[in-house]
């Protein structure tokens, strides 16, 4: 479940009226909450490992390997400790690992010593314009980025590594998913509204509650890893992502099943399904 982020000293101390828009956006980066997020999921992946060292493929994964993976270069960002790498590794595929976890990179080199693994940030990957046929940032790793800024420049990098006629594959989780008789949506919410009325009732003074739509959530994975945090996209945020990067005209934004099935069906805005994806395709000859 999310909870108030806390910043020492309370940035909005002395402040008597709610900033917004840009001003609220800058008063979080001053108060540091991407280094925060970042430093928090850290912790969480690190202790992990002992799940994710171990999982097998999902069968979306499997489907998705059987109809754009054969015969590709693959980039799976945000490897963590090497599930879909080792898993396709397995496969036949050729694929490479790449994630910010050193500790987690550990665990994926010593599951699969024979597969390719490179620590790095994916808002700076570090290989050359179009290396790879396939990019792909499945189970969640996207909503692992903490700010608008480094989900656009992320974009971005996938775009770059990919080569012409390649494809950008992102999997991220959904506001709108209801969960079992809608509770999960509700809850949701009602923790979302109890954060912002916590701050409304402390003067806007203290710590400021977590932005609308980010989450911090319990470990479920492994037995006494610490929390994670999540960014919970909607159809439309992706939209306006992409575009903001450059890439609306290559956007197909679709559920699980048209993806797989390669009909790539549109949502809805307000998509109920667990996971969006986001579906970049480059042209054979590339486009500025």
């Amino acid at each position: 479940m999310s909870r108030a982020a806390t910043f020492p000293n309370g940035p909005a101390a002395g402040r008597k009226r709610e900033p917004k828009g840009r001003d609220l956006v800058s008063r979080y980066d001053e108060a540091g909450y991407g280094d925060m997020i970042r430093a928090l999921n850290t912790v969480h992946y690190a202790g992990e490992t002992t799940f994710y060292g171990t999982a097998s493929l999902r069968p979306c994964e499997e489907a998705l390997f059987c109809r754009y993976g054969h015969g590709s270069r693959i980039l799976d960002v945000g490897c963590g400790a090497g599930r879909v790498t080792r898993g396709v590794t397995t496969l036949g595929g050729n694929i490479t690992g790449v994630d910010v976890n050193g500790a987690a990179l550990d665990a994926a080199r010593a599951s699969t010593p024979l597969a390719t693994y490179v620590e790095a940030s994916m808002a700076d990957l570090p290989f050359p314009d179009g290396n790879f046929d396939q990019v792909w940032c499945l189970r969640f790793s996207f909503n692992a980025l903490p700010t608008v800024a480094e989900r656009q420049v992320a974009l971005r990098e996938f775009w770059r590594v990919c080569a012409p006629g390649g494809k950008v594959v992102i999997e991220a989780f959904n506001w709108y998913f209801p969960g079992r008789f809608g509770l999960l949506r509700w809850a949701n919410r009602l923790d979302a509204a109890a954060r912002h009325l916590k701050w409304l009732g402390q003067g806007r003074r203290g710590s400021l509650p977590l932005p609308p739509r980010d989450i911090i959530y319990l470990a479920n994975k492994a037995t006494g890893a610490a929390p994670g945090y999540a960014r919970l996209t909607t159809v439309e945020e992706l939209r306006h992502l992409a575009g903001d990067a450059g890439l609306a005209r290559h956007m197909q934004v679709t559920d699980e099943a048209g993806l797989i099935a390669g009909s790539l069906s549109p949502v809805r805005n307000r998509h109920r399904g667990y996971s969006t994806w986001l579906l970049l395709s480059k042209p054979a000859e590339d486009m500025p």
